[in-house]
């Protein structure tokens, strides 16, 4: 006779706390869905020197390793981001907001160079004023990833901003 009132007792509480918990939840099956292959980005681990930042669809940047590790320089690094990223980073979902080099040739105009104890100056071949604050700090989070100690300082044809340090947080 307990096993009786134990089962219905626990059919009473399921039907006060929620019927539909012992009905399921009416959604219908239905058959498997091709989509391709999962889209794959590499994320570099800890000391990775040399990393592109691309965009994510919601704004945030995401962090990409250098093609050739370690990266030679800051302009190495930041030609991978004036490249834009490949086929594979796009189908991630990574685009760029950093506008593309009128010199389709790498180095592309970009020079970087220590100007003072801790600040890296990179010169960039298109205006700086009106880039938005994600393509600014793709830049800087992308030159800085040589050498995080430094401050970076964007300078363009038309003027310099910073000096301002990577931060990934916003």
């Amino acid at each position: 006779m307990t096993r009786i009132r134990t089962a219905a007792a626990a059919a009473g509480a399921a039907l006060l706390l929620g019927g539909p918990l012992l009905t399921g939840c009416g959604i219908k099956p239905t058959g498997v869905i091709e989509s391709g292959a999962a889209a794959k980005v590499v994320v570099p681990g800890p000391g990775t020197l040399g990393t592109v930042y691309f965009v994510t669809p919601d704004g945030r940047l995401a962090p990409v390793p250098e093609r050739e590790q370690p990266a030679e320089s800051p302009v190495s690094a930041l030609m991978g981001l004036l490249i834009g990223p490949l086929d594979q980073e796009k189908a991630a979902g990574l685009e760029t907001r950093v506008p593309a080099p009128a010199d389709k040739r790498p180095p592309f105009g970009l020079s970087a160079s220590i100007v003072s104890g801790d600040t890296l100056e990179v010169r960039l071949p298109f205006a700086v004023a009106g880039l938005s604050e994600v393509a600014r700090r793709q830049l800087v989070c992308t030159a800085a990833s040589v050498d995080p100690r430094y401050t970076v300082v964007l300078r363009g044809p038309d003027t310099s901003v910073g000096p301002a340090r990577c931060e990934l947080d916003h």
